[in-house]
C-alpha cells in the first residue's frame, strides 16, 4: 500500500487530452489514458475522467502567477504521464505532450479525440509548425507609399523554433544559416521581424500610439522620410529648436503669432505682407523726414 508519492510502482501511460476547461484553472486536463479506459464514451464519459496536473520545467516558479502559463494543451493533444497514486490511476499527472501525423480527422462519438471536432486541423502531414517546416505561406502586403525589403523567410528544419496560439498569433527564432530572423506576428496583420543584417520591419494595420513617460532621443545617421496621407499635428509647450542647414519647404504656410527674423530674409518671389506687395508697392519721400527715412509703402 502506497503512504506517499514516489513510494512504489512507477506507473506511467500514453493518453489523449479531452477537456481542459479546469474549474480550479490550475492547467489540469482531463486525459483518457491508453490501457486504463475505452474508448467507449458511454461506459467512461469524458467528464468522468480524472483531473491530470501538468508538469512544468524549471525555467517556471509555478508559484504566484511567476512564469509560463500550463495552459498549451488542447482537446486532441497527445500526452505522456505517470500516475501519482500508482497502480490506482486515479491522480495522473502530464509530462510532455507527443507531436505526430494525424491521418484522419477527429471522431467527436468516441473517445481518444477531440469532442469538440477541431483537432487536429489538417492530416497527412506533421503536427510541427508549418514555419518552422518551413512550409508556410508568407505572402507580403502591400508596404504603401515606402519600399520595405522582402522577408528572407527560408528556414531550414529543424533550425526554426516557432510558438503559435490557436488564433494565429505567432513567434519565431529562426536560426537558419543566410537567414536569420526573430519575427512577432498578430492574427490581425499587425508584426515586426528582424532580418539577417538587422534591418528591422515594422507594420501596423491599424492604430498606433507610443507613450514616453520621460524623455527621448533619437539619433537617425542616415535620411528620414515620413507619409502622412492625411493631416498632421504637432504640439509643443516648450520652444522649438530647428538647426538645419538648409530648409525647403513647398507648399504654403499659415502663421498665427509673431515671426521674428534674425539676419537677412530674401523672397525669390513676390510675398504679400498685410496685403501688400514685397516686390511692387513703392515708396515716396516726404519733406521734413530724417535722411534715409522714406514714408510707409503706397
Amino acid at each position: 500500500m502506497r503512504d506517499f508519492v514516489g513510494k512504489g510502482n512507477f506507473t506511467w501511460f500514453f493518453g489523449v487530452v479531452e477537456d481542459r476547461n479546469d474549474p480550479a484553472q490550475l492547467g489540469r486536463v482531463r486525459v483518457r489514458a491508453y490501457g486504463y479506459h475505452t474508448d467507449d464514451k458511454d461506459k467512461i464519459p469524458t467528464d468522468s475522467l480524472p483531473w491530470a496536473i501538468p508538469l512544468i520545467g524549471i525555467d517556471s516558479a509555478s508559484i504566484s502567477g511567476i512564469g509560463k502559463s500550463p495552459t498549451g494543451m488542447v482537446e486532441g493533444t497527445w500526452v505522456v504521464g505517470f500516475f501519482l497514486d500508482g497502480d490506482r490511476a486515479q491522480e495522473p499527472a502530464v509530462v510532455g505532450t507527443l507531436a505526430g501525423a494525424p491521418s484522419e480527422a477527429a471522431e467527436t462519438t468516441l473517445g481518444f479525440n477531440d469532442p469538440n471536432g477541431v483537432y487536429p486541423k489538417y492530416t497527412g502531414e506533421s503536427d510541427v509548425n508549418k514555419r518552422a517546416r518551413g512550409v508556410a505561406d508568407d505572402t507580403e502586403e502591400d508596404a504603401g507609399k515606402i519600399s520595405i525589403p522582402p522577408s528572407t523567410y527560408a528556414p531550414v528544419y529543424p533550425m526554426n523554433h516557432v510558438m503559435e496560439t490557436e488564433s494565429g498569433h505567432y513567434k519565431e527564432y529562426d536560426d537558419t544559416s543566410g537567414a536569420e530572423r526573430i519575427k512577432e506576428f498578430h492574427k490581425s496583420g499587425t508584426m515586426y521581424e528582424l532580418y539577417p543584417d538587422g534591418d528591422k520591419v515594422t507594420r501596423v494595420v491599424k492604430d498606433n500610439y507610443t507613450l514616453v513617460a520621460s524623455n527621448d532621443s533619437l539619433h537617425v545617421k542616415g535620411n528620414v522620410t515620413v507619409f502622412v496621407d492625411g493631416d498632421a499635428d504637432l504640439t509643443i509647450s516648450g520652444t522649438t529648436t530647428v538647426d538645419t542647414p538648409t530648409t525647403n519647404w513647398t507648399g504654403d504656410i499659415n502663421l498665427t503669432g509673431d515671426l521674428d527674423i534674425t539676419g537677412k530674409s530674401t523672397a525669390s518671389v513676390d510675398h504679400v505682407s498685410a496685403g501688400i506687395s514685397g516686390k511692387g508697392h513703392t515708396h515716396r519721400d516726404t519733406p521734413g523726414l530724417g535722411a534715409g527715412t522714406t514714408s510707409k509703402p503706397q
